[in-house]
């Protein structure tokens, strides 16, 4: 005898909610809340070092910015860790740049969301030892010289 499909996906449901994860269609947190302070932070896979490699092979400074010797001043992506550890709704801040240099800004920015959209799983954050959904700002360091 078979079970319908709702009751399956329904066990397989409390089973997942019973081990602390449920989840979602959409990587949205189910509760709908995203900390910025939490007990213990999303870390990346091999820490910060690996966070570092990853963004040094990941992210290429555009030639045209390089070239002019363009200032971008503070740079940093913030994007939301989920439970899960998945990375979504990336966005970079900036100062705006005008003239030639808005365009490779543009291209740099470009750059910095693909690479953060395509991290592997962080390992999430956590309050009283459950994964929990945070905010999370990483400022990014160019240096022209």
């Amino acid at each position: 005898m078979t079970k319908p499909i709702t009751s399956v996906l329904a066990c397989a449901f409390t089973i997942l909610s019973l081990i602390g994860y449920i989840p979602d269609v959409v990587g949205q947190p189910v509760s709908g809340k995203v900390y910025s302070v939490v007990e213990k932070q999303p870390e990346f896979p091999g820490g910060k070092a690996g966070l570092s490699q990853y963004l040094a092979e990941t992210i290429k400074f555009p030639g045209s910015l390089m070239r002019q010797r363009t200032d971008t001043g503070p740079i940093a992506a913030q994007f939301i860790i989920d439970q899960a550890g998945t990375v979504h709704d990336v966005r970079v801040t900036s100062k705006p740049l005008v003239g030639k240099a808005r365009k490779g800004m543009e291209a740099f920015i470009t750059t910095v969301i693909t690479a953060v959209e395509k991290m592997p799983r962080w390992q999430p954050g956590e309050i009283n030892n459950r994964p929990v959904a945070v905010f999370y700002t990483l400022p990014i360091e160019v240096n022209v010289k």
